[in-house]
């Protein structure tokens, strides 16, 4: 009998059992795959994310992989081009990351496996063990297709927007946003980019990050409308897209491509209930959000923290599971709204407003407000406070005294 099964053993999966078995808790991770193996993903982790894996000893370990850390951003917006450091998070760190999924993940799930989480590879969630009307454990296959089955107080889905835990337990799907995008990326050598890059543009946005093994990831978004000219001929609408871009082109000339390109078109938003009669949802499979702000991995991290603490009270410290379960649920949809309206707006690949067009020409020159501008998807910089009318007429204020 264990406390808590996760399905999944990715960023949200793995980082939830590593924050309760350290607490003391008896964790299992079913997980489909046998790591390292990959995953589609932007697979960029904010300064947020990277304060999460500072405050659990987990840092150190990022560093050993060899992923360059990500000092600087532009955001070049045409006309205007924003480059500085977002502003510092609560303990410093200004810093992002981009490691490829199939070294981070393979480095969570051995650090979680190293403090006593038990982890059953290739092994397939079939249905949740059901009685009384409460989840009391799963059910899977094997890669070998030998069926067992496992118990605990709590079982949490942890495997992705199409979480088949979702879906048996019948959670339910609210503030659902269609996609209003698409999206392919691949990998370079030799392009010469020590900086993340982010290049918005009226229909087109571009993402190029370092990463892993001197390589560099660059990504570009067309409109949804644009899918099925964009997948019948990956190759040269993406060529035809990056000409576009003259700092993009000049590198791609002399680059070389490292891996094929992968993309889609299913990037909608979601939100779902994310716990019920001892089951409980956590990352993608509990809020899904358009990758253009690459919130995938820093949300996966920080509420799985969340939902640690919940389930902490719940089971050790004498709380009601499902009212400490109903406050994760509040928590992580205020911590997220401001966000997932931001990403929306940005997914729709539309002309910046004009206010916002103003805002960013008045702080070009200005390091420190150039800071808390980077720092809003960074996650260092609260959305709702930044935007408020108090804080903007206070910027326009100064550019005019200036």
């Amino acid at each position: 009998m264990y406390d808590v099964i996760i399905i999944g053993a990715r960023c949200a999966g793995s980082a939830l059992a590593l924050l309760l078995v350290r607490a003391g808790m008896k964790v299992l991770v079913v997980e489909r795959k046998q790591f390292p193996s990959d995953t589609m993903s932007g697979h960029y982790i904010h300064p947020a994310g990277v304060s999460f894996l500072r405050r659990h000893n987990l840092f150190e370990r990022l560093v050993s992989t060899k992923t360059p850390p990500l000092h600087t951003v532009n955001v070049d917006f045409g006309p205007i081009v924003l480059s500085g450091t977002p502003a510092p998070a609560a303990d410093g760190t200004t810093d992002g990351y981009a490691p490829r999924r199939y070294i981070f993940d393979t480095m969570l799930a051995g650090a979680a496996c190293d403090a006593g989480v038990e982890i059953w590879q290739e092994t397939n969630f079939v249905t949740p063990i059901v009685e009384n009307d409460r989840v009391v454990g799963i059910r899977g296959t094997t890669r070998v297709g030998r069926e067992v089955e496992a118990r605990a107080t709590i079982v949490v889905g942890a495997d992705g927007k199409r979480s088949k835990l979702a879906a048996t337990v019948g959670s339910t799907l609210y503030n659902a946003i269609p996609s209003t995008g698409c999206t392919y990326y691949t990998y370079w050598s030799g392009f010469d980019a020590p900086h993340t890059h982010l290049f918005v543009r009226e229909g087109q946005f571009y993402v190029v990050a370092p990463t892993n093994d001197g390589l560099t990831f660059i990504g570009i978004v067309w409109p949804i409308s644009e899918f099925g000219r964009v997948r019948s001929d990956v190759a040269a609408a993406y060529r035809s897209a990056a000409a576009k871009v003259d700092w993009i082109a000049d590198r791609l000339a002399t680059a070389k491509q490292a891996e094929r390109f992968v993309g889609t078109s299913d990037l909608g938003g979601f939100f779902r209930q994310p716990h019920g009669p001892g089951w409980a949802l956590v990352g993608d499979a509990g809020y899904h959000k358009d990758p253009i702000t690459a919130q995938g991995m820093t949300d996966a991290l920080l509420h799985s923290e969340l939902l640690a603490e919940a389930i902490l009270r719940g089971l050790r410290m004498g709380h009601s599971l499902e009212e400490e379960l109903s406050c994760y649920h509040r928590q992580r949809d205020s911590n997220v709204a401001a966000m997932y309206a931001m990403t929306n707006e940005m997914a729709r690949l539309a002309a910046p407003p004009a206010e916002v067009a103003a805002l960013v020409a008045s702080i070009k020159d200005d390091p420190h407000e150039t800071g808390r501008y980077l720092g809003l998807i960074s996650g260092t910089v609260d959305i709702d406070e930044y935007f408020s009318p108090k804080n903007l007429s206070g910027l326009i204020d100064q550019t005019r005294a200036a």
